[in-house]
């Protein structure tokens, strides 16, 4: 299985995403699931956001290297694709994905809490802000893992 996350520009949200649950995976013995992420806009080459970079290290996640820009290929290949918000699986949609892949297109808050919302970018915003969003995409990533076990979340 693939799974994908995306956001704006994978400097933040989505490259969290990536190491969170590729941890919490590795933890649980769940080596056959590939995890990656990417960006809709294209900052391919840029660094992480060291806001980011710097409380996920604190939390134990090694969040390093630098954005890349989605690929056609990335979201064909996607079993499951994760976006930040509802204009990612807009422009997801519109570009990449025959009609026929929509259905493993979700957002993080969708898929891991049932709720009709986007996970903000807290990109220059406060560290709390930042917190939240990594206490989020934590808690999110641990619920993808039980249903990861469960073999629910199968497109």
């Amino acid at each position: 299985m693939k799974i994908l996350f995306v956001c704006s520009a994978n400097i933040c949200r989505s490259a969290l995403a990536e190491v969170i649950l590729r941890k919490k995976l590795q933890e649980k013995g769940l080596t056959d699931i590939v995890v990656n992420s990417a960006g809709v806009d294209n900052y391919a080459g840029e660094p992480r956001d060291p806001k980011m970079v710097s409380l996920a290290r604190q939390a134990g996640y090694g969040m390093g290297g630098v954005a890349q820009y989605i690929t056609r290929q990335m979201a064909d290949t996607a079993d499951l694709i994760i976006c930040m918000e509802y204009h990612h699986v807009v422009e997801l949609q519109k570009w990449y994905l025959p009609y026929s892949k929509w259905s493993c297109i979700h957002r993080l808050n969708e898929i891991c809490f049932g709720e009709n919302t986007d996970l903000i970018d807290p990109s220059c915003g406060t560290e709390q802000m930042y917190m939240s969003v990594l206490e989020r995409i934590e808690d999110g990533c641990s619920k993808l893992v039980d249903y990861l076990l469960k073999e629910k979340l199968l497109c």
